[in-house]
């Protein structure tokens, strides 16, 4: 524990002060924010059209957030789930036990360089794609992350 409490101070002194020390100490922060990109899309017909993929990430307490996906696929399919998820480490961990073909649904949602990263790595959060959607090794670069808007004070 003394490691631990000397590494913290050092990061501290480093830092210059609390502010930077409690950012890098808060996962949370690093992933709550609005995102959202646009991308063409297409069809079997040969079809073109535009799409936006949104994800939601909106902290509930400092190891909860509520999460949504709205993802878009070939030919018009989609992922959309929406849920809570755990910080566990430095990722978001949604579960769903009733996930699909039998498998546990786990997403699991980091940061990682210039990215907002997820997976479900056994592919047991299918049930919330079309056919052509998942969930497995998606991405989208942090620089369309927006803040989430403030509650209005009265």
């Amino acid at each position: 524990m003394r490691k631990g409490l000397l590494g913290a101070g050092l990061v501290m002194a480093l830092a210059g002060g609390a502010t930077l020390y409690a950012a890098a100490a808060s996962p949370m922060a690093g992933l709550a924010g609005s995102y959202a990109r646009t991308w063409q899309s297409g069809d079997m017909g040969g079809g073109k059209f535009d799409v936006t993929d949104e994800v939601t990430i909106e902290p509930i307490d400092a190891r909860h957030a509520r999460i949504t996906f709205g993802l878009n696929f070939f030919n018009g399919h989609t992922c959309d789930l929406e849920g809570t998820a755990e910080l566990k480490g430095n990722k978001l961990v949604f579960t769903d036990p009733d996930g699909w073909d039998g498998k546990v649904c786990r997403l699991e949602i980091w940061r990682q360089g210039k990215d907002l990263r997820w997976t479900d790595r056994d592919n047991g959060c299918h049930s919330y794609c079309g056919m052509r959607g998942n969930l497995t090794g998606g991405r989208m670069a942090l620089k369309y992350r927006q803040p989430l808007p403030q509650p209005h004070k009265d």
